[in-house]
């Protein structure tokens, strides 16, 4: 069905405007709307939430959904390098309590139920590694990052520990033994970003080889000065080092690699460089990008989803895929607000297009996704 129909036809239902009393005299010819084609690519990304359920009538749940979505693709969370959905043989404290408690393979049994559509075709499998961590910076304070101010992350590695230590290490290796272990589609990394905790003495050193300034760029007031465009260049070059570590670790595997990024925030054409996001360096190392356009957390002057897409497009086609995502400030977007940015999707052309996260889909939600993907 088309999505511009069919949104008309959601709203109508959801404000009661639809009537089912037979009308004698016939009905107006409905306006002409613009013929749009589904994407191509349809992933469905599931969050470590999803893939460690304990009951596994979910993942059979979940399996029909797909099908009823016609999705070509999946997204499986394996977790983070000091919390996984598998156990990692030979590492120390790294398996998640889930894994610990049950010794299951989590990936495996979700791959396997969601691996394959009913009419027999493999879909494609993306096995998504959150590089935040949590227990590691616990155990080891020195591999956190810290922020201007001093304060250490509880959540971010430092830019020199993930682009020159062990963090980084860690992580190469863990892409690699997915790769190895499950020969996914692609393996994709997310919450790779350099924010605010990127301003340690050990990414002071980082920061002057790569750029050669003397200090960090500071304001009249002694202050970091975090807009100064070094910071920029410094942070896009160790995000770039890092994934070029990662693809070279999954190479042998014949293994894409895939890497999630912040949307523009006010150009379409636009990047996130000051998170380390160079859309044009990025594809150097690496397959395709994720570009998040969470509708329900940008900022107001965020470029709409059907702008986005054109702009996607004109630089990189598919490898460039729109991640639609349901959170919002009050928990997750409407239906409707679903349905209106996937017609924008179609609209502006978008040939790859995931949703994200399953856990936060209910059966309206899937039923738009059914009537754009599958209709």
């Amino acid at each position: 069905m088309n999505m511009r129909l069919f949104r008309g036809l959601l709203i109508a239902v959801l404000v009661g405007t639809v009537s089912t009393t037979p009308v004698a005299s016939p009905a107006p010819v409905p306006p002409r709307v613009e013929e749009t084609m589904r994407p191509a690519d349809r992933m469905v990304n599931l969050g470590f939430e999803d893939v460690v359920r304990s009951d596994p009538r979910y993942l059979d749940e979940l399996a029909a959904r797909l099908e009823a979505v016609d999705a070509t693709a999946v997204s499986i969370s394996v977790g983070r390098t000091d919390w996984t959905a598998f156990p990692w043989s030979g590492q120390v404290r790294t398996d998640s309590s889930q894994v610990t408690d049950t010794g299951q393979d989590f990936v495996a049994g979700a791959i396997s139920k969601l691996g394959v559509a009913a009419n027999g075709k493999r879909r494609d499998i993306v096995l998504t590694i959150d590089v935040l961590l949590e227990r590691a910076l616990q155990e080891d304070p020195s591999l956190a990052g810290i922020s201007a101010t001093g304060a250490k992350s509880s959540s971010f590695a430092s830019v020199s520990a993930l682009r020159r230590g062990e963090a980084g290490n860690k992580l190469a290796a863990l892409a690699a033994e997915v790769a190895k272990r499950y020969r996914p589609t692609a393996v994709d990394l997310t919450e790779l970003m350099f924010d605010g905790f990127a301003f340690g003495t050990d990414d002071l050193v980082d920061f002057k080889a790569t750029t050669g300034e003397p200090d960090w760029p500071r304001l009249d007031n002694g202050s970091i000065d975090q807009s100064d465009p070094h910071l920029r260049t410094w942070k896009c070059e160790a995000v770039a080092d890092i994934v070029r570590k990662v693809s070279a670790a999954v190479e042998p595997f014949g293994v894409r690699v895939e890497m999630d990024v912040r949307s523009p925030r006010k150009t379409a054409a636009g990047d996130r460089a000051e998170s380390g996001h160079d859309y044009e360096l990025l594809l150097k190392q690496l397959d395709r990008l994720h570009v998040w356009q969470y509708v329900g957390l940008n900022g107001r002057r965020a470029p709409g989803t059907q702008e986005l897409v054109r702009a996607l497009n004109e630089r990189a086609k598919d490898r460039l895929s729109l991640s639609l995502g349901l959170w919002s400030e009050d928990g997750t977007i409407s239906a409707e607000t679903f349905a209106a940015n996937l017609e924008e999707a179609e609209l502006g052309g978008a040939t790859s297009v995931s949703v994200t996260p399953a856990s936060l889909m209910n059966d309206a939600h899937w039923e738009v996704l059914k009537h754009a993907w599958a209709e």
